[in-house]
């Protein structure tokens, strides 16, 4: 099964106004597709690919579409029994919101599953069983979300993202929720939005040259 759009649990996320204002921008959820390098250091496929994609936004105004398999549209459904599990068990009130733009950075922003406390961001995850299982066992959170985590706190301006992954296929007496806090140093962050500008300039020569052509 696909899903013509990618959707989301969160109404503040799920229209075309946001759609809209994240069209051309580079995107906290794309962060390890900009981040794509060979081994040789040349940009790699899924780093070319989008910069493809945010010249097209550009173009038509609109957010190139994205298809997601079975597994992804569960998660999605999902989404709303993990927010209510981590409130249960943190004590903690999550905040659904939209769109962030970067305060410095034009065409970038993120858009967090929702905002705890005064200063807290929450990304929930809800992989398939054997994932899962994994992240538990290695306890931390996994290396392919940190920078989207990293760039959502960039955009927020927000200290911290409490990691969430939640899976409700765990028989009872066994785990269902992973939690784990991530909080990046500055330097992380501005290390991040660095190449983040550097993508966004290479994304400005690509459009340039369209135009031109």
């Amino acid at each position: 099964m696909k899903v013509a759009q990618m959707l989301s649990s969160n109404p503040m996320q799920a229209g075309g106004d946001w759609l809209s204002e994240r069209a051309g921008c580079a995107t906290a959820s794309r962060m390890r597709d900009l981040l794509d390098f060979r081994k040789d250091g040349k940009p790699g496929a899924k780093r070319i690919q989008y910069m493809k994609e945010l010249v097209a936004e550009r173009m038509t105004g609109n957010s190139v579409h994205h298809y997601v398999n079975q597994a992804m549209a569960d998660g999605i459904e999902r989404e709303p029994f993990a927010r209510e599990l981590y409130e249960e068990t943190s004590g903690n009130t999550i905040v659904l919101c939209g769109f962030f733009q970067h305060p410095t950075i034009e065409f970038a922003g993120a858009s967090p599953d929702g905002l705890i406390d005064q200063d807290g961001l929450i990304e929930i995850k809800c992989p398939t069983a054997p994932t899962f299982v994994d992240w538990l066992i290695t306890g931390n959170v996994p290396d392919e979300h940190l920078a989207q985590m990293t760039f959502q706190l960039a955009c927020t301006r927000r200290r911290y993202v409490d990691f969430v992954a939640y899976n409700p296929e765990m028989i009872d007496g066994t785990k269902r929720l992973f939690v784990r806090r991530f909080e990046p140093n500055a330097g992380l962050i501005a290390t991040l939005e660095d190449s983040v500008r550097e993508f966004l300039a290479e994304v400005d020569g690509l459009f340039d040259q369209v135009m031109r052509s």
